[in-house]
């Protein structure tokens, strides 16, 4: 991790120790070796993984750790290359992380990973958010969402496997909150949800702001 990272992440608050920084080191050496053959990230993205998908992440580190409590578990729903719940559980060890994927190759390149990391508050579990079967009973202090195609898709789902009083983060960009969205607020009505805040950061090299919508749902 580069001394502008850090710079970054001290402005927003986030000091990483010695073992969360070398458990990311981890993580992104074992992307780039999985990445030919696995397709994690772009290519051209690789010379920009810490930047452009790790930092990226960890924007939403202090912001879970003032909405849950220590030891809540929290979903990465379509958890993917492990952006944003694998780098988040290197970093929060008081939380646990249940990441969700529906591919399998997928899955077994983050229980690799979380376990070349040695993250013990990982699990993977190969799963679509909103379907049945094993754990779709399972509730979460927290559901995370990054880069998983149109809100509007799967903000009900991620609602609907909240525990009471939990939180679901979407990270969108500027672009995509630039415009009214009706398909979203329909979305988000339907499911008896709620706008609790727009967390808004900056990465590195870039001139507008990138976002953190924290929904939840409606107390009765």
């Amino acid at each position: 991790m580069n001394d502008a990272l850090k710079t970054t992440l001290a402005a927003w608050g986030l000091e990483l120790g010695p073992a969360a920084e070398r458990r990311l080191g981890i993580f992104a050496g074992e992307l780039l070796e999985k990445n030919s053959m696995m397709n994690l990230v772009s290519k051209n993205d690789e010379p920009l993984l810490w930047e452009r998908h790790i930092l990226d992440s960890l924007a939403g580190a202090l912001l879970l750790r003032r909405l849950v409590k220590p030891g809540g578990t929290i979903a990465d729903a379509g958890s993917g290359a492990g952006f944003p719940g694998l780098v988040l559980a290197a970093v929060l060890e008081e939380f646990r992380f249940e990441l969700l994927d529906s591919r399998g190759k997928r899955c077994d390149f983050l229980g690799l990973a979380a376990a070349s990391m040695l993250a013990g508050n990982v699990a993977v579990f190969q799963r679509r958010v909103g379907e049945g079967g094993p754990g779709a009973e399972t509730r979460y202090a927290a559901v995370i969402e990054r880069a998983m195609g149109q809100l509007e898709n799967i903000l009900p789902q991620c609602l609907n496997i909240l525990s009471g009083g939990g939180c679901f983060l979407a990270w969108q960009s500027g672009a995509q909150l630039a415009k009214g969205r009706p398909a979203v607020d329909a979305a988000l009505k339907k499911a008896g949800g709620e706008l609790l805040e727009n967390f808004t950061y900056r990465l590195p090299g870039e001139e507008t702001d990138r976002h953190i919508l924290v929904f939840r749902k409606r107390q009765r």
